[in-house]
């Protein structure tokens, strides 16, 4: 597919309306129905990408539109705001070894972490930690039957050495791959608004992530201060014992019945230590 792209300047010899077709075609298949209304390289705000797996990159890389900013799309990619410095260098700085151990949705929720939908830019991965709980703001993600080999050419896409990419989509890969190892786990992320499925059930979905190859590149070089706070927070007692506390033990309907019952005869016989009758 990489290697048989039709360059999009043809299409517009094809189709008169070129640009509205493209932006139907990208909010079914990127944004899953929701309404694109400008192009991230209309009107002046970037050149045209070359075909349409460029297009879909970047795409996957600007802040959907906004009622305080309805026109303003915000480009993410680092080639439109810094000067190019070579595919080498950037594939060096993605070389970095993460040696933290990884937790997976269900085992972050349960260690006091709450998932928040954040926007549709692959890489608005943002943690933020509290005296007790944590939150872990991801991307709305869309899945189909094509996601699989769509994405699969767009990280061959930014492998390939004639492209000057940063990376984006291959990053939130092995991000999410360590985050979904089975279907409860999607379906943590499924009910946050988080992913949004066509597939059957969710353990399509968990194969899908594990198949589609991202080539083992760390994803340090945009999520190295996610990765550093839910260490922290994981590993930190002080922050975790009280989800963990909720998650052992009164995860049973009977059990907070009977801590409740114990509390109010706790303070009956409290009150009446108190305030004897005669």
């Amino acid at each position: 597919m990489l290697e048989n792209q039709i360059p999009l300047w043809l299409i517009s010899f094809i189709h008169p309306d070129h640009q509205s077709l493209l932006c139907q075609y990208l909010s079914n298949n990127v944004y899953g129905g929701i309404k694109l209304t400008q192009l991230p390289w209309g009107d002046g705000r970037g050149e045209e990408p070359l075909h349409l797996l460029e297009a879909v990159h970047r795409t996957s890389f600007i802040l959907h539109e906004t009622p305080e900013n309805p026109c303003n799309f915000l480009l993410l990619i680092k080639k439109h705001h810094h000067p190019s410095t070579g595919k080498e260098s950037s594939r060096t700085s993605w070389q970095m070894v993460n040696n933290t151990p990884f937790w997976s949705a269900t085992d972050l929720k349960a260690k006091g972490v709450c998932f928040r939908r954040s926007s549709n830019c692959l890489t608005d991965i943002k943690f933020l930690s509290f005296a007790w709980f944590a939150e872990l703001h991801l991307p709305f993600f869309y899945i189909t039957n094509n996601s699989k080999v769509f994405f699969s050419n767009v990280i061959a896409f930014e492998m390939s050495p004639e492209t000057d990419t940063n990376m984006g989509v291959t990053a939130y890969f092995n991000f999410m791959k360590t985050l979904i190892s089975n279907a409860k786990d999607v379906k943590v992320l499924r009910e946050k608004g988080i992913l949004c499925s066509m597939l059957a059930n969710d353990e399509e979905v968990v194969e899908m992530f594990k198949s589609i190859d991202a080539y083992g590149f760390p994803d340090n070089c945009f999520f190295s201060d996610v990765n550093m706070g839910i260490a922290e927070h994981c590993n930190s007692k002080a922050r975790t014992w009280m989800a963990e506390l909720i998650n052992t033990n009164f995860q049973i309907p009977w059990t907070v019945i009977a801590l409740t019952f114990l509390l109010c005869l706790t303070f009956i016989q409290t009150y009446f230590t108190i305030n004897p009758t005669n």
